[in-house]
């Protein structure tokens, strides 16, 4: 889902800027690895925005991508007066190995709209919102929403690829379309394949059940191979992986991950925008079945926000032994308020499926391609 911030509210996040940002609980991590109030911090300091998904580079630091951008290195980008859609709608930081300094990254050397936003606008006003970043070698890829202007609505799936260069620097490639079956669900994470072959995706779409607060959402998944990010027609889509209407309400995003030893674990935000707590997902194969854990956790919102959504994972952050590092945004509809739209994190417990593992030959082959039958897709579009 893609929250657009009201253009006044640019105008009032800087009251929130010279604010202090809270330090965020600690966690029990070595002196050497940044604890949460670190990372609250960090990326306080860095940028207000309404995501935060990341990915590892191969030198071991991290991208990390964010949607609609009001402030950059505590200075508020633009105002109403002079910037035509108010704000950048993406951002990306590079994180370093064992840091929380977040090091945004201009792109202004090309002309990019704000100095900061790499994917630039369509001739129809419509804008680009990351959502799953992957890095494969030395190209970075960003799956994400086509958003129109007027409405705020998804338009379709897209994949923007860009080159990792010497000290990460990055130019941009380009955006593909996402065409047939890859099109159909809103991507909102990838994660490395087990077995190093490829990327797992989650999505979501809202299909409609009982017992959901907000609307019933399914989780698909689709199993990419690393050169196939920007071929649709090469994705294996298994839609409905996760029906809706089970007890529990997922979030427009699905954050999901593999832990050695603990399967495939999701966080996403229970009942989206109108809710208040983080669920956990887990499955010891990435087909299912998926088991909803009894235990939630609050996601607050942050300071004069109303509402928050967008649960990330970033496994390649250290954490405490048995948790992952986890992320929500804020946001706020009433242009009247000073909302602190930051990102923020805690460490939640990654857990297990309450059934033993299934019994094979190969500890992933359940997991591969082979347990999907491929639903192939039309052709490229760029």
């Amino acid at each position: 889902m893609s929250c657009r911030v009201p253009i006044a509210a640019v105008a009032t996040v800087a009251a929130i800027l010279s604010g202090h940002c809270g330090p965020g609980p600690a966690s029990a991590r070595s002196g050497q690895e940044p604890d949460l109030a670190a990372y609250d911090r960090g990326v306080a300091a860095a940028v207000r925005s309404d995501l935060a998904a990341s990915v590892r580079l191969p030198d071991g630091g991290q991208v990390y991508v964010f949607g609609d951008t009001l402030a950059v290195n505590g200075q508020v980008i633009c105002g109403p007066s002079r910037c035509p859609h108010g704000y950048p709608h993406d951002s990306i930081a590079i994180q370093r190995p064992g840091t929380a300094t977040f090091q945004m990254q201009s792109c202004a050397s090309t002309g990019c709209p704000y100095e900061w936003q790499w994917v630039p606008d369509w001739p129809d006003g419509s804008y680009f919102w990351m959502a799953a970043p992957a890095v494969t070698g030395n190209s970075l890829y960003v799956i994400g929403e086509r958003i129109s202007q007027s409405a705020g609505a998804v338009e379709g799936e897209y994949t923007a690829r860009f080159t990792v260069g010497a000290g990460d620097a990055l130019t941009y490639q380009g955006i593909t379309a996402l065409t047939g079956a890859a099109g159909d669900s809103q991507w909102g994470s990838a994660t490395a394949d087990p077995d190093g072959r490829g990327w797992w995706l989650t999505g979501t779409r809202t299909t409609g059940g009982t017992g959901c607060v907000a609307d019933c959402k399914t989780m698909d998944i689709a199993y990419v191979p690393f050169t196939a990010m920007t071929h649709p027609s090469a994705w294996h889509v298994q839609l409905g992986t996760l029906p809706s209407g089970e007890g529990y309400d997922l979030g427009t995003v699905v954050s999901m991950s593999y832990v050695t030893g603990h399967g495939w674990v999701a966080f996403t935000k229970r009942d989206d925008i109108t809710g208040s707590v983080l669920e956990r997902l887990n499955a010891w194969q990435v087909t299912g079945p998926w088991q909803v854990a009894t235990q939630q956790w609050q996601a607050k919102p942050a300071p004069g926000c109303g509402w928050t959504y967008s649960a990330e994972t970033h496994p390649a952050s250290p954490a405490p032994a048995g948790q992952m590092l986890v992320s929500w945004v804020s946001n706020q509809d009433d242009p009247g308020t000073t909302c602190d739209l930051r990102p923020q994190f805690t460490d939640l417990p990654i857990g297990s499926p309450d059934r033993a593992p299934p019994r094979t030959d190969d500890d992933h082959s359940s997991e591969r391609t082979e347990c999907i039958h491929p639903v192939r897709v039309g052709g490229d579009a760029s």
